[in-house]
């Protein structure tokens, strides 16, 4: 396992680790309850709304319609009573009022005593109790309410328990029919649960939803609050009437228009923007708190409201999509594979995470899949990281070694294509190997000083690597005034021989142009190349401190001694096996055959010429 692979092991390890010790955190529930929020508002407008469920809206229209009949806000409370009154002979399952009736009218006594005398005659009409945040044990003692809140007395029940209760003191005590409508955000300021009692020392007090469907029969989940199924429009969800029309139809005494009401769930609410009374939630951040109300009684009274998967599945699913990904960086060869392999999996994960998440939301289950998003994405930016930066130092260090070798532009090319793998560097082909040699090394370095030496060997050099490279040839090394090159590897060349006889019939000619340059005493200065075809062994080959890319065999030993044959005979010679191969590419003069040290047979050598066309 390399360096990369174990950082791999680590890195995934940390963050399956990460997952589990901090899915509860802020960051992690904020992405997970946005994702939240845009699948419920997208599914809460296809799904149908309670049609059981009347809003009867005290809205801008009925604040302005109203007031040559009962005056400003807030109206006095014999409105309500003739609400009421009108509606009982249509039989509605129940009445609920979302506005908190908190004091007597000292004004209008007589209006508050009609209200307490319909109630007295009217059964299932509800009102609404809010707990205020307070100091403990401050407020009002709940075993003194216990029977008129209808409180649920627990077994952890403080004898002494108090609560700051706005209660609905311009009743009389005996028409209560009350519950809370207290609605808790989360962190953000966002509300999406619903709290089916307030627990207070002990002490239960049903939700109104939960005390108006108790009532009516119905039976109430287990659990202590729900999550809504937000659904309809976002702007007015369920079948909403403006509270001046309804009392004008009962002013009217219109009938017909007042039977829409019979058996329907009737809830009361201020949707008024100078009220104040707007709440923020998933589909609406300004959603009036009567459709609030509305949801919560359509969710329990239907069983719609949401159950969320268990959290053990969801770090289950997040470490599944950060091995996915792992292993994709882990199993694929090569960096573009890498990163293509790693970012379909982090694409079609996400997709179908969402999928998943939408279905199981139609089905009324919540899957919060923001976690596993995160870090997902974040295993995926971290390994594109440690990998590049693995790419870049070994791009860096092929650079190095091949540039010494190929031109800069091939390597960078080669590593594209993962191609300087020591499985495709180590092995054994067919090439073509040259060598070139400068006649009389050793009397010409004896002449001059070493200064001139060099500068002369690397002017040299400097002309024939760079026609080494244009016919994509690799150059082996430098063997004091020799330079070895060989064509067929790294780089796959079909031609390899044609190249090799073009790059000497270059060399040649760019020696003839670079003598001219040098002064008359170095007239004499002349090279040898010899090249030879055959199978080879080619690879990275030397020690720990020091390693090469070269290229081993008797056919790399035979090019160089063709090379020392040219010596009185020809600049340049080719053996049979390369003129075989470019036959058809020069025209080549026969020099013979010759013995060569540590060969048995003679070897027939050539010396080419560019064809005449």
């Amino acid at each position: 396992m390399n360096k990369s692979k174990k950082v791999s092991v680590v890195v995934a390890t940390v963050f399956v680790a990460l997952a589990f010790f901090v899915h509860d955190t802020e960051l992690f529930r904020e992405v997970d309850l946005y994702i939240f929020d845009r699948q419920m508002r997208f599914l809460s407008a296809q799904l149908p709304v309670d049609e059981d469920i009347i809003v009867i809206a005290i809205d801008d229209y009925s604040l302005t319609a109203m007031q040559t009949i009962a005056g400003k806000w807030a109206w006095p409370r014999s409105v309500y009573a003739q609400l009421i009154e009108s509606l009982m002979p249509h039989s509605p399952q129940a009445v609920v009022f979302d506005i908190l009736l908190a004091e007597k009218d000292i004004y209008r006594p007589d209006s508050d005593s009609y209200l307490n005398e319909v109630l007295a005659e009217s059964s299932h009409v509800y009102f609404s109790v809010l707990e205020q945040r307070g100091e403990k044990d401050q407020g009002l003692s709940l075993a003194q309410l216990a029977k008129a809140l209808a409180l649920d007395k627990t077994a952890k029940a403080k004898p002494q328990a108090s609560a700051q209760l706005i209660l609905p003191w311009a009743l009389d005590s005996e028409n209560w029919q009350v519950g809370a409508i207290n609605f808790d955000y989360d962190f953000d300021g966002v509300g999406r649960r619903y709290q089916l009692f307030r627990d207070i020392q002990g002490w239960q007090l049903a939700s109104l939803p939960a005390k108006v469907l108790t009532d009516l029969g119905m039976n109430m989940p287990n659990e202590s609050s729900i999550y809504l199924q937000w659904q309809g429009h976002h702007e007015k969800p369920y079948k909403t009437l403006a509270f001046a029309d309804v009392f004008q139809a009962i002013s009217t005494n219109n009938q017909t228009y007042l039977s829409q009401f019979r058996g329907k769930i009737i809830l009361i609410g201020a949707t008024a923007s100078g009220l104040f009374d707007a709440r923020a939630t998933p589909i609406n951040n300004h959603l009036p708190g009567v459709y609030i109300l509305a949801t919560a009684m359509a969710n329990l009274k239907n069983g719609s409201y949401l159950l969320a998967i268990s959290r053990v599945i969801s770090l289950s699913i997040t470490a599944a999509f950060i091995l996915a990904i792992t292993s994709c960086f882990f199993g694929a060869s090569g960096y573009s594979r890498q990163l293509m392999f790693g970012f379909s999996i982090l694409a079609m994960g996400t997709l179908v995470l969402l999928l998943i998440s939408n279905g199981l939301l139609s089905k009324q289950q919540v899957m919060f899949i923001g976690q596993s998003l995160v870090m997902a994405s974040a295993t995926f930016i971290v390994f594109t990281f440690i990998y590049g930066y693995r790419q870049y130092q070994q791009r860096q260090a092929a650079l190095r070694m091949f540039g010494r070798f190929l031109d800069p532009q091939v390597v960078l090319s080669l590593l594209k294509e993962d191609a300087l793998t020591p499985e495709q560097l180590n092995k054994k082909q067919t090439l073509t190997v040259l060598f070139s040699d400068i006649r009389n090394f050793t009397q010409l370095a004896e002449q001059y000083e070493a200064k001139q030496v060099v500068q002369l060997l690397n002017q040299y050099f400097n002309a024939q690597v760079d026609i080494i490279f244009k016919y994509g040839g690799t150059l082996d090394k430098f063997i004091g005034d020799c330079v070895m090159a060989f064509w067929g590897a790294p780089l796959p060349v079909e031609e390899h021989a044609v190249k090799a006889i073009n790059t000497a019939l270059d060399m040649q000619e760019r020696l003839i142009d670079f003598k001219k340059t040098l002064p008359e005493h170095l007239n004499h200065f002349d090279i040898g190349i010899g090249i030879h075809s055959g199978e080879c062994i080619v690879g990275m080959i030397g020690a720990e401190l020091r390693i090469d890319y070269t290229v081993i065999g008797d056919a790399v030993n035979l090019a160089s001694r063709i090379e020392g044959l040219t010596k009185s005979r020809a600049r340049i010679l080719v053996s049979e096996q390369t003129k075989q191969l470019a036959e058809h590419d020069f025209d080549y003069e026969y020099c013979g055959e010759h013995q060569v040290k540590g060969r048995h047979a003679k070897v027939k050598l050539y010396q080419p010429k560019r064809r005449q066309r």
